[in-house]
């Protein structure tokens, strides 16, 4: 051991068994002990400690350790031992240069913390551990390469971890220069002090004879409890302490976990902020003549506002911001360009109007077309298998025959459609509501009737599938006959003997719909709801009576020519595909510097597309 220089002599720090021991000089002052007990020491690095399920490696970079815990509260104790404090941690650090952590030390004076630094100051105890927890790791796989090339699986690389305390121990796991871990078994003088019907005078015998076997057995058990701990971010010390076994710990975290996940109230608080959005917003929409089914708490209280007023309120509520002497030009400025607060108050009232006249629209294809979804832009196909074939009677020593089943596919297309309007700060001084709620809904329902003639578009313009007209002779499903019982009778019967795509099979496809102009509506509407025949004198039974749903649209231009459909869900024929299920349109707003307004663009990505004519049949009506 070197000399151990007096407190006049300079600052000085020996090294003795990978320790640095600061020593007190004459800057230290007169009360220090001229042996000062603070000590420099590394305490981890990223030196491999092998695990029962590979290396384990501690990443010593900036963004994967915290150090805040033994920044504040850090303890230095022997052998991880709670009960044995033997001093403080003055500093820590981490040096990504050498991809260590360092601390400065100081141990204690009481008898215990002095016998473990003479220890330390004579050679005995080298080594360091740390203890920490392990928060997030990438796990490498045998033989895989990490990203930077500097580890090599199967290992966990612990990619955020943090420390709470550092050991001064016998037996490190990382014995990298003088620098250890925490290593995750108990010695074997700590078992024997824990071993039942031991006496004091076998105890000293007992460590001797402690066989491998035994330390084997106490390393699975805390390797085992600490990965099922970690895996549940639980604590795994106590249960390492106490003795427990492996099957207690699992049924304790399977207890918690149950715990965890069991069913509770959860009561979603809104802040000022939101309260006060949402009772403006409808306050403003029933104002407005929107209807609101159920207002925010405090809507009523803005149901006089102007909008001026409301501009006003939020620029002094969210921008602290008198307008006392403001003109109603620079309120409207400040309300606009400021928070942000009364621009999204008026575009979720414009969105509240724009979204109730898109669904109040008196449109008719929703009711008789399929529904779809496609995910981008791009052409989708739909494919069609025909039925199998019907089985055959096999002899004694005959061969099954093979069986193929033909199919048929259509492709689906998704496009955008849109427009823009806006609101000017002339219309908000103004007061004028109509901006705010007519247009959003006049766009609203111009979007839904804009589908409604897309798809009564494709019954009138006859496209091509599958080789012909949609509504040809050669699909069997084009008639020359009026509304009448036999009428029906004749464009049913073709429905019911359409072939599968593989022509073999009947499909017996029933009628759900009867589509007409509103000039023969009245028509339909009588003879499907008598129930008898109405062009007979005698009362001969109605088959079609409320048979049929009646549909008048008067996107059919022709008066005499009428459709019958089936029920989507059954034989899809024209199909409404959305972007990602979206079967709205989607309303963006933006304060316009020009103007100083708000502008809106409302659009909606949506397609038509044609699947099959099986499900459709058209009459020219009679004597074509």
């Amino acid at each position: 051991m070197p000399e151990i220089k007096h407190k006049n002599e300079p600052l000085e720090r020996t090294m003795l068994g990978g320790f640095t021991f600061i020593r007190a000089g004459e800057d230290e002052g007169e009360n220090q002990n001229p042996e000062s007990r603070t000590i420099e020491l590394s305490f981890s690095s990223e030196a491999p400690v092998r695990r029962w399920y590979g290396d384990e490696i501690l990443l010593h970079e900036n963004d994967a350790v915290d150090l805040t815990r033994l920044k504040e509260i850090g303890v230095v104790l022997f052998n991880h031992n709670p009960d044995i404090p033997i001093g403080a941690v003055a500093s820590v650090e981490l040096d990504e240069a050498e991809r260590r952590c360092k601390a400065t030390i100081t141990l204690d004076t009481d008898e215990q913390s002095e016998l473990i630094y003479q220890k330390i100051r004579s050679g005995t105890l080298k080594g360091v551990s740390v203890g920490y927890r392990i928060q997030e790791y990438t796990e490498l796989a045998k033989k895989e390469v990490s990203e930077d090339g500097r580890f090599t699986g199967p290992a966990i690389i612990a990619t955020r971890w943090e420390p709470y305390e550092i050991s001064i121990v016998s037996v490190p796991a990382d014995a990298d220069v003088g620098v250890g871990r925490q290593i995750e078994e108990i010695d074997n003088k700590g078992d024997v002090e824990k071993m039942p019907n031991v006496n004091e005078e076998r105890k000293d015998e007992a460590v001797t004879i402690s066989n491998d076997d035994a330390v084997q057995a106490e390393r699975k058990r805390t390797m085992e409890i600490t990965a099922l701990c970690r895996n549940f971010d639980i604590d795994a010390d106590e249960y390492i302490r106490s003795g427990a076994s492996v099957d207690d710990v699992n049924k304790i975290v399977l207890g918690k976990l149950a715990e965890e996940r069991k069913a509770t109230n959860v009561t979603v608080v809104a802040d000022e902020a939101d309260k006060f959005r949402a009772a403006a917003t409808d306050g403003l929409a029933m104002r407005a003549g929107i209807s609101v089914e159920k207002p925010a708490a405090g809507a009523d209280e803005f149901r006089g506002k102007r909008m001026l007023r409301l501009a006003a309120e939020c620029v002094e509520r969210f921008q602290n911001i008198s307008v006392a002497n403001m003109s109603d030009e620079e309120i409207v400025r400040s309300a606009l360009t400021g928070s942000g607060h009364f621009a999204g108050i008026l575009s979720n009232t414009a969105n509240k109007s724009m979204a109730q006249s898109y669904q109040a629209v008196p449109t008719t294809f929703q009711q008789w077309t399929s529904t779809g979804s496609n995910s981008d832009f791009k052409q989708a196909t739909r494919y069609r298998l025909s039925e199998a074939d019907e089985l055959e009677k096999i002899t004694e020593n005959g061969e099954f025959k093979h069986a193929s089943v033909t199919e048929s596919s259509v492709t689906t297309s998704v496009a955008t459609y849109g427009k823009s309007f806006s609101i000017t700060r002339k219309a908000i001084i103004n007061d004028d509501l109509g901006a705010l709620s007519t247009i959003p809904a006049l766009y609203g329902a111009a979007a839904r009737r804009m589908i409604n003639k897309m798809v009564y578009a494709i019954l009138t313009s006859n496209p091509t599938i599958e080789g012909a007209a949609l509504f040809h002779n050669n699909h069997k499903n084009l008639s020359a006959v009026d509304i009448s019982v036999a009428g029906l009778a004749a464009m049913k019967a073709k429905m019911a003997r359409q072939k599968n795509i593989g022509g073999k099979e009947n499909l017996n496809i029933q009628p759900a719909f009867l589509i007409v102009p509103p000039e023969l509506e009245v028509t339909a509407a009588q003879l499907i709801n008598s129930v008898v025949d109405p062009t007979k004198a005698n009362a001969t039974p109605n088959p079609f009576a409320n048979k049929l749903s009646v549909i008048s649209e008067p996107e059919l231009a022709d008066t005499k020519e009428f459709y019958l459909a089936s029920a989507p869900g059954y034989c899809p024929t024209i199909e409404v595909t959305y972007l990602n299920g979206v079967e709205t349109p989607t309303m963006e707003s933006a304060v316009q510097f020009d103007t100083l307004g708000v502008k809106w663009r409302i659009y909606q990505d949506v397609g038509v597309n044609l699947l099959d004519f099986r499900g459709l049949a058209k009459s020219t009506g009679a004597g074509e």
